[in-house]
């Protein structure tokens, strides 16, 4: 079922309005801790501690063709519109996608120059919602709630208010989600979990799957890492995801933590490969990460009450933007 939203449209320059009034569709949800999974905890443990690459003996890392430092990247300011900015996605055409956390109100960026190209929104003005992460697959357009609820719709022109459909998935007794990736490889979305809230998945980083057509939460993670293995990179031992992206390439995963400040490398099935850790100056909280056609790669922060900015990384000279 898709809810429809009247006719009139929000303007990008102005404040979104009140939410529309909807009776959203839900999406069937498999229960995580169903008996006959159960014993699957026990394989992946064996997958990770005997299956897996040994930490440390992949020599190049896609974040090894990015500068870090102070002086490595381009860095703009957005428009008070999107001082809360929450997540980035590319389109299949190259376009960069944001959004805030409070609606359902979606801005296409320039990336070189952080202007805000259009708007549209799901529902008129934008339906409410702690929105935590974006990504699309095709023509579809998908956003995350901190819940784990899935608002679908697809990209409008500048003032559309386009219809929408809420995929409740049933998680948010297993996680707070922050952060949202197309898996190509997999045909699958990623959700990070930012805070766990069961003994299972303590002191490990969490990101769960879920497949498409039909739309259903896989229960057992796609990506499950102990944080104690973040220490073989000098960093934390926790780490709170706050944006997740796969690269088109590699089909690697690079996660973003806003409370520690770190920046991950992971494939996909759960190896660790790299880490380094984000300046607070240049980063001081970082919530949208993507990549550019070129190999750049895009990362975005919260203004903290000031504007929100973003910051360009171009593989250094050689790399040509190529990842490993």
């Amino acid at each position: 079922m898709i809810s429809r939203s009247p006719a009139r449209t929000p303007s990008p320059g102005t404040s979104p309005g009140t939410s529309p009034a909807t009776s959203p569709a839900t999406s069937p949800a498999t229960n995580p801790g169903s008996g006959s999974r159960r014993v699957l905890w026990v394989s992946l443990g064996i997958l990770l501690t005997a299956g897996a690459t040994p930490l440390g003996s992949i020599s190049e890392h896609g974040l090894d063709a990015f500068d870090f430092s102070e002086e490595g990247g381009d860095q703009k300011r957005l428009s008070r519109r999107l001082e809360e900015i929450s997540g980035l996605a590319m389109t299949a055409e190259g376009r960069v996608l944001a959004h805030n956390d409070e609606r359902a109100v979606v801005y296409e960026l320039d990336p070189l120059s952080g202007d805000i190209l259009k708007a549209f929104s799901a529902g008129v003005g934008g339906i409410p919602g702690d929105f935590e992460g974006i990504a699309t697959v095709g023509h579809r357009l998908f956003l995350l709630t901190s819940s784990g609820d899935l608002v679908e719709t697809t990209e409008g022109e500048d003032g559309d208010a386009r219809e929408y459909r809420v995929h409740r998935l049933g998680l948010s007794g297993l996680c707070e989600f922050e952060g949202l990736a197309f898996d190509p490889g997999h045909q699958s979305l990623l959700l990070p979990c930012k805070t766990t809230k069961k003994d299972r998945f303590k002191d490990h980083l969490v990101v769960l799957e879920v497949t498409l057509d039909p739309i259903r939460p896989y229960p057992i993670p796609r990506i499950f890492i102990p944080f104690e293995d973040l220490q073989r990179f000098d960093l934390k031992d926790r780490f709170h995801p706050s944006a997740i992206e796969v690269h088109p390439e590699t089909g690697r995963a690079f996660l973003l933590s806003a409370r520690q400040e770190t920046i991950l490398e992971v494939t996909t099935e759960g190896v660790l490969l790299a880490g380094r850790e984000l300046r607070r100056k240049t980063h001081p909280q970082p919530e949208g990460i993507t990549f550019l056609r070129n190999g750049s790669l895009l990362l975005a922060d919260e203004g903290q009450g000031k504007r929100g900015r973003i910051t360009l990384y171009e593989a250094k000279s050689g790399e040509e933007g190529s990842l490993p």
